[in-house]
């Protein structure tokens, strides 16, 4: 397993808060009513424990996390009338675009045994992230939680000292959706912004403004009125979400990310390859199309055992898999990042070509092709 990331927090320096601590095996209880439900955070810094340098109105500021989860609980203590919080500090020092993957494996190997273990007491988890690599870190969660309990991704876009800090409204309600037992069952959420998401889906659409984590084809799940999860449906899981064990990974396959444009030069396709990528995610035009030159050597390398998933650049969408399988498979309304990180855990899980195909198209082809009259339509071609 991987734990070299950890520090444990005792809680201290909250100010004028007054909190009763009390501790359980590597957890440290901050808390003002013992009965009240357990949530811990996981705590890899970001924006929402940054400060500024330049005053009040910065909200361009360029400076490193240097809060603690404490500072903002004493100046949200409101959400000690909700929940009993413990903390794990992951060693993050430097902006959210510096990390990958072990950090997710991290956080999903204490998630699972905080949450998932027989007979936890904890009810949901919440993880403070940089809002740049937020929506990878979360998917890869997601994919490799192993229980039903809420886990709540949450962070900022401006620094905890500007003039209204949207990090401490996102905190309490990311605290209100991981102890409402309505959260469940639904996969990994995303509280931001007064509204609610499933990380499956969502991305970060604006790189400046707190209203930024969005679902824009699927929507949001639910939203936030007086501080509280108000849910549109009742609980689902996304279609064709599935599960990666990862208890005892501490590394996964390289896969790469190549951008599809106008003069492509599919010669990337094969450096990538050469320099280690087990696997490419083509970003198409389109709906997720290549270019002609492109194909033979996508077809060579599938040969070669090489997986190619191809996503749409465009912000949502799906690409389309023709009738008969192909040396291309298109992932079922997935961004690159979230595409990435699926291959990564199939590669990691010893999946066929075949069965990564069918993880990436079985929603789509169930969809498209199934159903009659499709099915007649679309095989009695002969193509």
């Amino acid at each position: 397993m991987i734990f070299s990331h950890l520090t444990t927090t005792l809680a201290v320096g909250l100010g004028s808060l007054v909190a009763h601590v009390t501790c359980q095996a590597e957890l440290t209880w901050i808390s003002d009513d013992s009965s009240l439900p357990k949530v811990v955070i996981y705590n890899a810094k970001g924006t929402i424990l940054s400060a500024s340098n330049y005053g009040r109105l910065d909200n361009i500021y360029d400076s490193r996390p240097t809060l603690s989860v404490e500072h903002i609980i004493g100046n949200v203590s409101e959400v000690l009338k909700m929940a009993q919080i413990a903390i794990i500090n992951f060693n993050v020092t430097a902006g959210s675009a510096s990390l990958n993957s072990s950090t997710y494996l991290n956080i999903t190997q204490f998630a699972n045994r905080h949450l998932c273990s027989e007979n936890s007491d904890i009810v949901g988890g919440i993880m403070f992230h940089g809002t740049n690599t937020l929506e990878e870190t979360a998917f890869g969660v997601d994919l490799t939680l192993n229980c039903s309990k809420p886990f709540v991704a949450t962070g900022a876009m401006r620094p905890d000292t500007y003039i209204s800090p949207d990090g401490r409204s996102n905190f309490f309600q990311a605290v209100a959706a991981a102890v409402s037992p309505a959260a469940r069952d639904r996969g990994g959420l995303i509280a931001f912004n007064d509204r609610i998401t499933s990380i499956y889906y969502s991305t970060k659409t604006n790189a400046n403004t707190p209203d930024t984590f969005k679902a824009i084809e699927q929507g949001n799940v639910g939203a936030f009125l007086g501080g509280q999860p108000y849910f549109y449906y009742s609980p689902s899981l996304p279609t064709g979400r599935p599960y990666f064990d990862v208890a005892n990974i501490t590394e996964l396959p390289a896969v790469a990310i190549l951008y599809g444009h106008q003069g492509f030069d599919a010669a990337l396709m094969q450096a990538a390859v050469a320099n280690g990528a087990k696997g490419i995610v083509h970003m198409g035009t389109g709906a997720a199309s290549l270019s002609p030159s492109t194909l033979p050597v996508a077809t060579e390398l599938f040969a070669q055992g090489i997986p190619i998933v191809s996503v749409p650049r465009s912000v949502t969408g799906t690409g389309i898999p023709t009738p008969r399988a192909g040396p291309v498979f298109y992932a079922s309304y997935l961004g690159g990042p979230q595409a990435r990180i699926m291959l990564q855990l199939a590669l990691s899980a010893g999946y066929t070509l075949d069965k990564i195909r069918d993880l990436f198209e079985a929603p789509l082809r169930d969809a498209i092709y199934a159903p009659t009259p499709n099915n007649e339509w679309y095989f009695t071609s002969g193509v």
